[in-house]
């Protein structure tokens, strides 16, 4: 029989005795609990051995650095139950950090949501390129670039047909499916970081348009990425959340009806923003575009704090890691980097260089 010698967690804990695997500076009476040896929950003592820090001052580095690692976040808390039940999660609801799971990953990993999410970053920084964009999405999918492990554990299927037409060399903007049946949220889970650019409603559409058409081209999956960009973009403007959604449902009846209104009927529950008060069992958390969507804004308006957006869209089970990550992009811009839990922090993998990242993002939208 093997013999445990050590918890990928405790190794990184600064309570870590090394050798001993079953107590610790926290544990020095009794063994460890049998979550913390068998890698199932996160330690309640948890305190990274090499912390990073952070340097933010303003309110405008609060949302931007709590939108964008509350997505990566919410992503590596939905990964290990992706696909459970909702029945599964009111049996055995998320609380904490957990590891291993449906994909088998350790702590802290984060799926193909913020991988693609921060190769859009990486696009963003010093000027946009679209194909500077395509060509980091071919290194994610055939050299693992922009994934935790440097290995790709997770892609949806019409994302990586889009990838294979890049290889081809097809128009990045013609790549992606454009059929009904192409209408996952593969576009919708990695657009956020526009958001955060300070550029008028019309250019922001446009961007969301050439970025989401790398994969995702059909009108339904343009017009969600539109209005979750939208949204995300008042947010960090500092509108309250009512304010910002009222804003931008003006802007898509205004400005985006003449190429968008035959898509109305499937957004009607967003629009008309009868999401926000319905039943539990109304809330879809499928890959579907819009259930994505609407799962999205229900959180977001049934919930107060960041903990709760994000374990509440983990414990609706479903497509967990991309609704929590959708989520808790938009709960950290609401609630800032300093109401996140700091042991979730420090437990994301690659945490030092998604941080650099968002710094040379920060320094590009400053100049």
């Amino acid at each position: 029989a093997s013999v445990i010698t050590a918890s990928p967690q405790c190794e990184k804990c600064r309570h870590d005795i090394a050798s001993n695997a079953m107590t610790c500076k926290k544990y020095r009476l009794k063994h460890k609990p049998d979550y913390v040896l068998f890698c199932e929950k996160e330690c309640k003592y948890f305190e990274s051995k090499n912390r990073i820090e952070f340097d933010i001052h303003t309110d405008k580095d609060n949302s931007l650095y709590g939108g964008i690692l509350g997505f990566c976040i919410g992503d590596m808390i939905g990964v290990p139950v992706e696909f459970t039940s909702r029945v599964e999660r009111s049996i055995d609801p998320v609380k904490e950090l957990r590891a291993y799971g449906t994909y088998h990953q350790g702590f802290g990993v984060w799926s193909d949501d913020t991988s693609l999410m921060i190769a859009l970053i990486a696009s963003l920084i010093d000027g946009f390129s679209l194909e500077r964009l395509s060509n980091y999405f071919v290194k994610y999918y055939k050299e693992g670039m922009f994934t935790p492990e440097g290995v790709m554990f997770d892609i949806g299927n019409s994302t990586r047909i889009a990838i294979e037409n890049i290889i081809k060399g097809v128009l990045p903007t013609m790549c992606g499916g454009s059929t009904e049946n192409d209408n996952g949220n593969g576009s919708l889970m990695r657009i956020l970081p526009i958001a955060f650019l300070n550029i008028t409603n019309k250019d922001q559409k446009k961007m969301v348009e050439s970025v989401s058409s790398v994969t995702h081209r059909h009108k339904r999956s343009l017009l969600a990425g539109i209005i979750y960009v939208n949204f995300v973009s008042n947010l960090y403007k500092g509108c309250s959340k009512e304010k910002a959604y009222d804003r931008t449902i003006d802007f898509v009846k205004e400005e985006c009806k003449d190429e968008y209104m035959g898509e109305w009927q499937y957004f009607n529950r967003i629009l008309e923003k009868t999401i926000i008060n319905e039943k539990l069992d109304r809330v879809r958390t499928t890959g579907y575009v819009v259930d994505t969507l609407e799962a999205v804004f229900w959180l977001v308006f049934n919930e107060n704090t960041y903990e709760k957006t994000v374990l509440k869209a983990v414990n609706l089970g479903g497509d967990t890691d991309t609704i929590a990550a959708l989520a808790g992009g938009c709960a950290g811009v609401i609630y800032g980097f300093s109401s996140i839990n700091d042991r979730w922090i420090q437990n994301v993998a690659k945490l030092a260089e998604i941080k650099q990242l968002i710094d040379d993002f920060r320094a590009t939208l400053v100049n």
